[in-house]
């Protein structure tokens, strides 16, 4: 009976179906991408083939280490060790692959058997340059040929695998090469160490971390700190798609509800017939299980599908490999579970609860007396549409509630998104600033390294009033997992605008000046010790902005932050002051012009040209798209279900003379005032999500949103289209209905 009830009603079954199949495969994709990148991270940077890889103690991700070359040195020293080799890891902007990782290897070390040739020869030389197979396959390179890198030119001697699909979208060249193309003369990002006996691998961990400061060893994919952060790549993936989750799942609930209301006359008869209530909620939940299992076998073909398809663009296969695990699939499959098991148990609930008498008397497609209904919607047709919305409030509060969750959704990242960019444009025109200055082709600001003597190149300049050495690094410290640092010095414009509170400004080394919110989270005040990426630094003064980045963050002298993130002489930005601001655009060309090896924007417009920003808001437009197509589902789903209900109603009305257009018109009207009630529910949502998530220790402070008019309209504008979408389809099917036969419908 369970598969029979499902097959009455076909559309109205597929497109549940589609709701949760959505939702399913949002989970698989995004967690599998998640986990892939996750996966990628620590194989490139952690298991690396050598017994221990040292690294950074207090970079928050290996690719963010730097270590003087001399380390190597003294953990030669170390008895039983036998080879130490350094390698250096650089990102790059490239055409069609945003995030393109370099390694510099030394040529003779056993760190290069990792890369197995399949075409061509190892590297032997300087320029030279090996590239990966994906690599190739998207550059369309082959050995032989020559590859630029920060405008200096390789042979590509050869192409190889590793099986990760980050390495085999980059490139390896030498180490010294990779220490001269990306600025890292005398330093690496991490030594990768063998020792002579595996047995005493745990004795000569910890002997090189007593012996070096500042150093982490770890064993071949060990869990350390920086797992911490590779675990929020995989849980961001099955976060979001746990929003689609939810939507589709509240879609699902409509339908059931739906599909009681539509038969409380069989579910009458049934009852008369001797049905106990609990056979009546088998029944339900019966329906909702298969409903809810088919979906969610839908759903992984579909996001294994989404998946490999993502895959086949050159820009994402390098960095979003997606990597599927037993994990994976079984959240899926539980979720879909959980899904038929809630959708349906409300209205189990509600069906075993009606009276056989009562469930007889209603007529499916009319409840109560037709006739003064039907003439008081004649008489109401300017507001049919939200008197028809309440009379049935339990549908209409499920999919309000259902679609204001995934414009909820796009509430809190859209002003997530706008809350990051005003406090970069805002970090950028501090210090009086009018142009800005990045690394051409970073992949992003923490990737960027500009040398810090072209900040005195550009004080000759004729039209420029001071430049101000900026370096930001991240890092943690005691009871603070992410604490960003800016390091400036006390001499520019730049350090000028914090507004300090309490004790003065910084004036001498290993001094620190902390924002309000880091002085809250790390329990300090002026004269305290703070230790800082495992430095120690006396805080001088305590600063309050107003901005929420800086407020979280601490300054330090540029000198001392650059002996900190392993960056001597190297800054991450330059802000530019000019005597005439009215000319930023036209000096900001030329300077780019006269200095190819940076990127000069007018402080105000800089993230436009960021590529991190260009990233994140790429991703934003998918899972906005992925809201509108689970959006619409539900929103079809609604609507279908009212035309089926008032099939009846509409019969009598077109039978008064009600044109094919006036009904459509109808329908329209109330998928978009439902869609309208959506979208305020969702800025309500969204708002309140914003100020949850600030809450979240450690990360919260850097979550503050921006709202503002512009957000609120393009939100509305969403919701708005939602309800066209998914009110086409059922308007359209209630124009077709031909009165004779609606009013014979039951």
């Amino acid at each position: 009976m369970v598969f029979k009830n499902l097959w009455r009603r076909k559309t109205r079954t597929l497109l549940t179906m589609l709701g949760i199949a959505v939702g399913v495969a949002a989970v698989v994709a995004l967690s599998a991408f998640g986990e892939g990148m996750a996966g990628g991270f620590e194989k490139v940077f952690s298991s690396t083939g050598a017994d221990l890889t040292v690294s950074q103690k207090d970079a928050m991700m290996t690719l963010l280490s730097s270590l003087d070359e001399s380390v190597g040195d003294e953990i030669r020293q170390v008895a039983g060790v036998s080879e130490v080799t350094g390698t250096v890891v650089g990102v790059l902007q490239m055409p069609d692959a945003p995030y393109f990782i370099v390694k510099g290897e030394e040529s003779r070390g056993s760190m290069m058997a990792r890369y197995r040739i399949l075409e061509g020869a190892s590297l032997t030389g300087k320029k030279q340059i090996l590239l990966g197979k994906l690599a190739a396959k998207n550059f369309k390179k082959v050995s032989g040929e020559t590859f630029k890198i920060n405008e200096v030119s390789y042979r590509i001697v050869g192409i190889y695998e590793t099986g990760v699909a980050m390495e085999d979208g980059g490139a390896v060249m030498p180490l010294a090469d990779a220490q001269s193309a990306f600025d890292k003369r005398d330093q690496v990002s991490y030594f990768n160490v063998n020792v002579k006996d595996p047995r005493r691998l745990d004795e000569i961990k910890a002997e090189i971390q007593s012996r070096v400061k500042n150093v982490l060893a770890s064993r071949s994919g060990e869990a350390t700190q920086q797992t911490e952060t590779y675990d929020l790549y995989r849980s961001f993936g099955w976060f979001l798609g746990i929003f689609a989750v939810l939507v589709g799942g509240l879609g699902m609930m409509n339908t059931m509800l739906m599909s009681v209301l539509e038969r409380t006359h069989e579910i009458g008869v049934l009852r008369a017939l001797g049905w106990r209530r609990r056979r009546v909620v088998g029944l339900i939940l019966g329906e909702g299980l298969v409903l809810a299992l088919a979906g969610g076998a839908l759903g992984l073909l579909v996001g294994v599908g989404l998946t490999e398809a993502t895959a086949l663009s050159p820009a994402v296969a390098s960095l979003l490999e997606g990597a599927f695990t037993p994990t994976i699939f079984v959240q899926a499959f539980v979720i879909s579970l959980f899904l038929g098991l809630a959708g349906a148990l409300y209205p189990a609930w509600r069906a075993s609860q009606l009276a056989p008498v009562e469930a007889m008397r209603h007529e499916s497609g009319a409840v109560g007396n037709l006739g003064p209904r039907t003439r008081a919607l004649v008489r109401l047709a300017p507001t049919a549409s939200l008197r028809n919305l309440l009379r049935r409030p339990t549908r209409t509060l499920v999919t309000v509630a259902g679609i204001g969750i995934g414009v909820g959704f796009v509430v809190a990242l859209l002003a997530m998104v706008d809350g990051f960019t005003l406090a970069f444009t805002s970090l950028l025109t501090a210090g009086q600033a009018d142009l800005m200055a990045e690394q051409a082709k970073a992949s992003d600001l923490s990737l960027s390294t500009i040398d810090e003597r072209l900040a005195d190149r550009l004080r000759l300049r004729p039209e420029v009033r001071g430049v101000s050495r900026v370096l930001i690094g991240v890092t943690n410290a005691p009871d603070v997992q992410f604490l960003m640092v800016f390091g400036l010095d006390s001499k520019e414009d730049y350090l000028k605008h914090y507004r300090v509170r309490e004790g003065r400004t910084l004036e001498r080394p290993r001094e620190a000046l902390l924002g309000r919110g880091a002085a809250s989270g790390l329990k300090k005040s002026v004269g305290d010790t703070v230790r800082v990426g495992g430095s120690s630094f006396t805080v001088v003064g305590i600063y309050e902005n107003g901005q929420a980045y800086e407020d979280a963050s601490v300054a330090i002298p540029l000198k001392d932050a650059q002996q900190l993130f392993g960056k001597p002489r190297q800054v991450s930005l330059l802000t530019i002051g000019l005597h005439d601001p009215g000319r930023a655009g036209e000096i900001a060309a030329a300077l780019e012009a006269a200095f190819p090896e940076v990127v000069v924007s007018k402080a105000s417009e800089a993230t436009s040209r960021m590529n991190d920003f260009a990233t994140t808001y790429a991703v934003l437009n998918a899972l906005i798209g992925l809201i509108v197509v689970v959006g619409g589902i539900v929103m079809t789903n609604a609507m279908l279900m009212t035309v089926f209900e008032r099939t009846q109603e509409i019969g009598v009305l077109r039978a008064l003379g009600w044109r094919r257009r006036r009904v459509l018109a109808m329908i329209l009207a109330e998928s978009l005032a439902l869609s309208l009630l959506s979208g305020l529910a969702g800025i309500g949502i969204g708002v309140g999500l914003n100020y949850l998530l600030m809450l979240a220790p450690g990360y919260g402070q850097y979550l503050a949103p921006a709202f503002t008019p512009d957000l609120f309209l393009k939100v509305l504008a969403l919701a708005l289209a939602l309800g066209a979408i998914g009110g086409i389809y059922p308007a359209w099917r209630a124009t077709g209905l031909r009165p004779i036969e609606a009013l014979r419908y039951e």
